[in-house]
Formats: C-alpha cells, structure tokens, sequence
C-alpha cells in the first residue's frame, strides 16, 4: 500500500499548476489542494492583520482657511516704509541646533514675487498684518509655541527684521497614575528643550494609544517662572485614563472552502501594554466548524507590537493546517498540509504633517510548507522559503476622506536553510529543464484604499475603494502567484475556484448608504479582477463580480452579512448567487 502512496505522490506532485483551481472537472492534486488552502489563508490572515494593525492615526484636523492673503497684507497707510530685503533670526537658539534656514519657507512665503511685498510701502497695520501671516506660517509647519516677533528697527535702511523666538518643551508633567514615565519615555519622539512640534505631539500620541484607543488628556502651558530662566518654554501636562489590559473577541464566517470546511469560528486574545511599552501581543485561534475531526481546517496566529518614537517593531508566526478526504480505489485517501510563516518587521516615520503620514519599512520572512498523502508525506512538495521586504505606506486626507497608498517590493534568499522550489530543478535524463517556477523571484505590489463620505438627496454615504495589483518580472511557484475570485479579491465568486497568474490586479467599488437602523449601512459593490503572465490561460483572464450587503455594529457586535452574482467569468467558473456572512463579538 505504501508502495502505492509513493507512486501516485510523484505522480500527482508532476501535474502542472498552471490551471490550478480553473478547471473542474479533474480531481485537484495535493499540491493544488495545498495552494488553494495556502490562499485561503493568506487572505484570510491579511484580512485579520489589517483589523490588528489599523491604527487611528494621530492627525491634527485641517486649520480653517485663513482668508488673509498676501495681498491683503499692506494697506495704504501714511507714514510707511519701502521695504526691499527680509531677514529673519534666531533669538534663543542657545544649544545651535536650529538656524535660521530651518525657518527659510516664512521668508519664501513673503517673498513671493507674484505677490509678495518686496518693494511696498509698510505701515503700522501692515507690519502687524504680516507678522500675523508669518506666525500663520510658522503654525502651518507645527511649530505650536513658536512665536514671530518685529523688533525695534530703523526702516528706513529698507530691511525688515523679523525675529523667531523658539518654543521649547521644560518638562512632561503626569496629572494621573497613567500612562506611567515608562510608557511616555517609550512613547514621545521629544525631550526636554526640544523644540515643540504638532507633528512630534501627534506621533507620541497615536503611539499611546496603540494598545489600545484609550483616551488622553493632553495640554499645553507656559512655564512657571519667577526668574525668567525659561523664557519661550512650556510644560506638557498629561493623563489618561485606566488602560483595559484585555481584549476579547470571537466570531464566526463562511470563508472558508466546501473541501475543509465552509464555516470558521475564531477566537482572539489581546493584551495591552504587557511590558508598559505601549506594547500589545494578540493571540488568534480559528477552526472549521462543519466536521471538527474531518475535512478540516484550523489556524494559529500570533503577534507582537512594540511603538518607540518614531519606530515601530511587529513580529508575527502563523501556522495553518488542513485535511481532506478523497475517494481511493479501496478507501479514502486523506490529504492534509502544514505550513508555517514568521514575519519580522521593522518601520519608521519618514514624514507627517496635519494632513498625511508616510513611513519606511524592512521585512524578513520564512516559509515553511509540507504535504502529506496518508500520513506519508509528498518530498518533492516540501517548500521552505526566507526573503525579505522593503516598502512604502502613505495616509492622505483629501477633504473629509482618506487615501491609504502601499507599495512593496520583496525577494527571495537563501537564508535559514531556504530551499530552492522543485520546479527550478526539473530534469529529464539528467538534462535541467526550463524552470517553471521560481521561490526566489523579485515581486513588486501596491495597493490603494480609497474611502469618501458623501451627501447623495440630502442623506450620508460613502464611496469606498479598493486596489491591490502584483508585477513578478520572473516565473512565480503557485504560492506566489496573484489570485482572483471570493469575497477578499472579486467578490461574487465562491473563492473555491479562483483564476492565477504571475501578475494581476483587482479592484473594488462599494457605495454604502446609511439606513433607518443606527450603526447600519447598506451597500452596493462592483469589482473586477484580471491575472496575467505565463502561469495564466489567455481564455481564463477576468472576472466581474457584483455585491450587495448590509454591515451593522453595536455594543462590540459586528455584522456583515452579503449576496453577490458573478457578471462575466470564463466558462469553468460558475456565475450563480452567493451568499456569505461574518458575524464576531469584541469586549
């Protein structure tokens, strides 16, 4: 019997996965089996990791339009000044770590030569008039304490001297118990005689409540000081209140596959602040629910967060296993697979402003992936892969919306024992094939959130949309590739047939609409996908799929229940009505 096992294992492991999943009426291979779980999972795995890591970003709303322009500035006024040349200085700029070209963008908005006010004659209102839009300036960059000064002068000379009088940080004051000096030490990207910045406040503040959105007190004071020592300084008084060390939540849905189990339930732990770094650790467990013995998938992840300043470290394990009977000539044939994926990653701010965020980040990985026929497992399907990743994440308010941009690039490598894909070693007769897949190929991706309130007949709505896209300049391995079809990619598809290939992209449209029912929404959806590249079939390229559903949350319920159609699919893809639902409780 064994015998057997080993024959039809190398049998099947030589099927190509080209087609994988598109085509129904053959019996899918282990390693298909395996692949399509992989996805599954994946998926369902980024989907968690995006609820986990989603943060309120910290960003100061927009200023109002200050309608004062430069024109407005001057005003005819008698005595005045012909004023030919702006200077701008430092007055307390003791430890020399700013200089008076930090500060160059004042003097560039005065000057603007298409309306500034090089060669005008300034007056008392004017002068108090510019030196109003030069601290609007100066507050625009975040600079809160700041202050824009005009000292006595001679303005005759024609030169007009603007002086800065720098607003420093004396010290952090804690009102309350929390958050302890360690939390804030781990927290704020500023010390003591630190210039102030909105931006810094800002960080140190999303930072705070990454564990966990509690709420924070935070104002800013002069200094106290009898003696004048620290003239331009301010204390920062701060508190927050009582930090909920556990997070709860359970929850049940049908993403999964007919094979291993249509229904999942999950359960999840979290833990707040285990360290006092602001840090948090979540522990995620999910299994199938239709046969808890048989034709079964379950799931375990694990995650560490730790904020400091302008860093950010995550470190992720994921471990997912399978099983699946098939019909054999005498009896059952059980399929099953593990696989296994660590992540670590690190990310810094690059930039911030009122109105947008951008960071770096640098990740490495493992793979891991076996697969076994009757408890024998299949060695030429053994995968294990490391690489790493470097990329971009960028959030954008446009009006009342918000823009998230990602793009990504990542590579194989050789390290911790990484094995190079059974498809790169194909020989026949001793001659190496043309490979047909590589583990350690570059692969670029990107994608784009899109998410817009709306006023449609006097009531709200919001346009929500998403994009996500993959360039591979080289043949990918099955795990790899891009794959379309199911609620997380084209919805109006099962997800238990999907189109692959080595690049794609797909793209989904939602209007949602507010309903008599608070903390409801009704939406409609339209999203479309497309695969390409030489792991692809010309005639299986594109799907259209449509969706309506109603999404309601309360008191830590939440509630997404749906039904789609599939509007254009190749003929091996069925387009009947589906439905799907997920429905989880967080305390």
């Amino acid at each position: 019997m064994n015998k057997t096992i080993r024959f039809y294992a190398a049998c099947v492991a030589s099927i190509p996965l080209s087609a994988i999943a598109a085509d129904l009426k053959s019996p899918p291979s282990p390693e298909q089996i395996s692949t399509l779980e992989v996805v599954r999972q994946d998926q369902r795995l980024n989907e968690l990791k995006q609820q986990l890591l989603e943060q309120n970003i910290q960003l100061t709303p927009k200023p109002a339009k200050d309608h004062q322009s430069l024109q407005s500035i001057v005003v005819a006024e008698n005595p005045c000044f012909k004023i030919n040349q702006l200077s701008l200085d430092i007055t307390n700029n003791q430890d020399q770590r700013y200089s008076s070209k930090d500060f160059d963008f004042v003097i560039k908005a005065l000057s603007d030569p298409k309306k500034g006010i090089l060669g005008q004659c300034i007056g008392t209102q004017s002068l108090q008039n510019l030196v109003k839009f030069a601290q609007n300036e100066v507050l625009k960059k975040g600079y809160l304490t700041t202050q824009v000064i005009a000292p006595q002068q001679d303005l005759n000379t024609g030169i007009l001297e603007l002086q800065l009088e720098l607003g420093r940080l004396h010290q952090v004051i804690r009102q309350k118990a929390e958050p302890s000096q360690l939390e804030l030490s781990a927290a704020l990207p500023f010390k003591e005689n630190d210039v102030l910045n909105l931006r810094q406040f800002d960080q140190g503040l999303e930072n705070l409540k990454r564990a966990t959105n509690r709420r924070l007190d935070l104002q800013i004071v002069p200094t106290t000081d009898e003696h004048h020592e620290h003239r331009g300084y301010s204390d920062v008084l701060i508190s927050a209140e009582s930090l909920q060390k556990l997070n709860f939540n359970v929850g049940v849905d049908d993403s999964g596959s007919k094979s291993t189990g249509k229904y999942i339930g999950n359960v999840g732990i979290g833990v707040n602040s285990p360290f006092h770094l602001n840090d948090a650790f979540n522990l995620n467990f999910s299994h199938s629910l239709d046969n808890l013995h048989r034709d079964r998938n379950q799931n375990y992840f694990a995650s560490y967060q730790l904020p400091f300043r302008n860093y950010d470290l995550s470190i992720s394990f994921n471990q997912s296993e399978y099983e699946q009977y098939v019909a054999g000539y005498n009896e059952p044939i059980l399929y099953s697979g593990k696989n296994q994926q660590s992540n670590l990653t690190i990310s810094r701010l690059l930039s911030r402003g009122s109105h947008y965020k951008t960071s770096v980040y640098s990740k490495v990985y493992h793979k891991r992936s076996q697969n076994f026929i009757d408890d024998i497992e299949v060695g030429v399907q053994r995968r294990q892969t490391s690489g790493w990743n470097a990329g971009l994440q960028h959030r954008q308010y446009v009006g009342d919306g918000t823009v998230d941009v990602g793009l990504d690039y990542r590579h194989g490598t050789g390290a911790f024992n990484a094995k190079l894909a059974s498809e790169e070693q194909i020989r026949v007769n001793g001659v190496l094939l043309p490979s047909e897949g590589y583990s350690r190929a570059p692969l670029w991706s990107a994608d784009l959130r899109l998410n817009y309130p709306l006023l449609i007949l006097e009531h709200p709505a919001q346009y929500r949309l998403s994009w996500k896209g993959q360039y591979a300049p080289k043949i990918l391995v099955p795990q790899d590739r891009f794959y379309i079809g199911g609620r997380y990619s084209v919805r109006g598809f099962d997800g238990d047939v999907m189109l692959s290939g080595d690049n794609g992209h797909y793209l989904q449209q939602e209007m949602s609409f507010g309903t008599a029912i608070p903390n409801t929404q009704f939406y409609l959806g339209i999203d479309q996908g497309w695969v390409n590249g030489r792991n692809s079939i010309a005639s299986k390229r594109h799907l259209i799929g449509s969706v309506f559903g109603l999404r309601s949350y309360s008191r830590g319920v939440y509630l997404d229940a749906f039904a789609g159609h599939g509007l254009v699919a190749p003929k091996t893809l069925e387009k009947d009505w589906v439905t799907g639902f997920s429905l989880s409780y967080s305390y």
